[in-house]
């Protein structure tokens, strides 16, 4: 039996060889990349083609492409694809060694100008081998394609082994495992949703088709014929429903058992603040949780939100005062928990964080700041503290690199001058080099006629602090609800986070 799939489906695979075809209207060339879980190639090797017919666990046969996951080297998945000349329809199948299909996915470029196509992809998650439905498409052709795995490509019509060098494999420090334990199980949720959202659009306009059909011979569309052509298409609209939910409720299901087993395993950081992480020493995290996205409408599943570390840009909490100083207290104690040994330092006009200056007090790098006279300085000396650090590191000094350091702003940008922004920006440029992780409250004022501050704000991540915020997926564009982390609200447990915090600079 085939089971058909649509985009962003998966399901286990429990064959250990099988066969990738594709057929369309014009000739096409199969290709296949073997990746690693930032979908890049590691070397030249790690391209399949018909110049380059095999590599470990992936062959050119024939017109198929044989694929044998447990060949693979440890850690990689396959992407199987197609390219034509032009852009086109093309049907897919996954097949036993014999030829005979076991999942099919038909796939229409989704602009029609993609003349790439990516099919499936074939990866393990917790011991064990899926399947997923892909149908990401490549305006570029095959050289896009390649260039988008890792590969550079100088000639791209002949796309030869000999004429491409891979981009150098990839060592784990952009995005470590533990981060990306959780990365994967939100691509999975979102591929999900998307099979579920466009499973009930088709559905639905199977339906409207088929009711316009009803009607559109006055001499038919009333009597007893009309009604059963429309009660069958009703019928056959709600079966097309409940099997997408069914499909998307099994999903969820494993998905859930998942996050239980991965938080159990995670570091502080981007653990639940019940995690038994927070019940010892904290060891240092690849990256930070800040909230949890939900879809009540398709079901109970909660996905952490995490973002990796060092931070790549200030994360912007939006939100009325007292709300968004909640959320950005959370996350700087999971700033500090990530890596052990940071100094946190709070600018604080507002008067927003005088709770987090008491909970984190171990890790204070000086008193808080909570008078607009005092927000200058402070800041003036960070930026040139940084500075003096940037010109050592320059002259090959590794041996003074300073603590990592965690700086939280809050009301901005009243209390903070032109100056002040300005510093604030020069000290968010360097934060990458110099691990300098910077959290800042305060309303997105498209009002305030001040370059630093509109630099600021257009670089920075925002994240809403009011629980109904909304966030779409990168995978599929599909909307999520997101609620911000805030701190624990059982005394008993904050009292646990405060005391393994604590406990790093005792």
């Amino acid at each position: 039996m085939t089971h058909e799939f649509s985009a962003g489906q998966n399901a286990p695979l429990t064959v250990r060889t099988l066969r990738f075809a594709a057929s369309a209207q014009v000739p096409l060339d199969l290709c296949a990349f073997v990746v690693d879980d930032l979908l890049q190639v590691a070397t030249a090797d790690d391209v399949v083609f018909y110049n380059q017919p095999a590599t470990a666990g992936v062959r050119v046969e024939g017109d198929t492409i044989v694929l044998e996951p447990d060949v693979l080297r440890p850690g990689a998945r396959v992407l199987c694809a197609v390219g034509a000349e032009s852009a086109t329809s093309v049907s897919t199948t996954l097949c036993h060694t014999d030829g005979t299909p076991f999942a099919s996915f038909h796939i229409t470029p989704a602009t029609g100008t993609e003349s790439a196509l990516l099919c499936w992809e074939i990866y393990r998650r917790n011991g064990n081998w899926k399947m997923r439905a892909l149908g990401a498409g490549y305006a570029g052709g095959l050289a896009e394609m390649f260039i988008a795995h890792g590969v550079v490509v100088d000639e791209p019509a002949d796309l030869a082994p000999a004429q491409a060098d891979a981009a150098p494999a990839t060592t784990g420090t952009e995005l470590p495992p533990s981060y990306e334990l959780v990365w994967r199980i939100f691509e999975d949720a979102s591929r999900s949703a998307a099979a579920y959202v466009a499973a009930h659009e088709y559905a639905q306009h199977r339906l409207d088709d088929e009711l316009s059909a009803a009607v559109a011979d006055p001499s038919s569309r009333t009597g007893r014929a009309a009604e059963t052509a429309r009660a069958q298409a009703h019928r056959r609209c709600e079966e097309l429903v409940a099997a997408a939910e069914s499909r998307h409720r099994d999903d969820s299901v494993t998905l859930a058992a998942e996050l239980d087993t991965v938080d159990a395993v995670l570091p502080a950081s981007l653990a639940s603040w019940d995690s038994d992480a927070w019940r010892g020493t904290l060891v240092p995290g690849d990256g930070v949780r800040v909230g949890e996205l939900s879809a009540p409408d398709r079901g109970s599943l909660r996905l952490p939100l995490c973002v990796p570390l060092p931070l790549g840009r200030p994360l912007w909490i939006d939100g009325e005062a007292a709300v968004a100083g909640a959320v950005a207290s959370s996350l700087a104690l999971r700033l500090l928990s990530a890596r052990p040994g940071s100094r946190l330092d709070i600018i604080d006009p507002s008067g927003s964080l005088l709770a987090l200056g008491e909970l984190a007090r171990p890790m204070l790098a000086g008193p808080p700041i909570h008078d607009v006279a005092g927000v200058a300085p402070k800041l003036k000396g960070l930026a040139e503290a940084a500075d003096l650090t940037g010109l050592a590191l320059s002259s090959g000094a590794d041996t003074l690199r300073p603590e990592p350091r965690v700086i939280v702003l809050a009301g901005l940008p009243h209390g903070f001058g032109s100056i002040d922004l300005v510093n604030v920006v020069h000290l968010a440029r360097m934060g990458s080099s110099q691990d300098i992780s910077i959290v800042i409250t305060g309303s997105d004022d498209k009002v305030v006629d001040n370059p630093a501050y509109a630099l600021l704000r257009d670089a920075s991540q925002h994240l809403p602090a009011a629980e109904d915020g909304h966030l779409a997926d990168p995978w599929t564009n599909t909307d999520w609800r997101f609620a911000a982390d805030t701190l624990p609200t059982d005394e008993e447990l904050l009292r646990t986070v405060v005391a393994a915090l604590g406990a790093i600079r005792t």
